[in-house]
């Protein structure tokens, strides 16, 4: 599940601060690069710690209306994927499906627990 929003880039004397409108808090690197890196850090932990305590997730802001004060400083997008993040244990899952899809995957070789966790993640990708 990746999500993307703006981030604000501030050159510092030692590297660049990131801030993002939609969370408190911000990070920073010692240049571009590793801001870059940090920055997609600090949103992949941010997003996940929202998704578990069932938070909303905000809405990004328009990256075109952000106002930002210093020439030097610049806003870009950061796509963010908490999913390495989250809870990764596994629970058993007992399922009715039709029996002639049951056939027809098995004769297919389908992963069930797979196909139903890759779904899953689908159907909820947008929260």
């Amino acid at each position: 599940m990746k999500k993307t929003y703006p981030a604000i880039f501030i050159p510092e004397e030692s590297g660049f601060s990131v801030v993002f409108p939609e969370f408190s808090g911000g990070t920073q690197g010692k240049d571009l690069e590793d801001a870059m890196f940090q920055a997609k850090e600090m949103l992949d932990g941010v997003l996940s710690y929202y998704i578990e305590e069932n938070i909303p997730l905000p809405i990004p802001s328009d990256i075109h209306e952000i106002q930002i004060d210093d020439e030097a400083s610049f806003v870009t997008l950061v796509q963010g994927d908490p999913t390495r993040f989250l809870e990764k244990k596994t629970i058993r899952k007992n399922v009715t499906i039709p029996e002639w899809l049951a056939v027809r995957g098995e004769r297919d070789g389908v992963n069930f627990s797979q196909l139903l966790t890759e779904s899953l993640f689908e159907k909820y990708a947008h929260v």
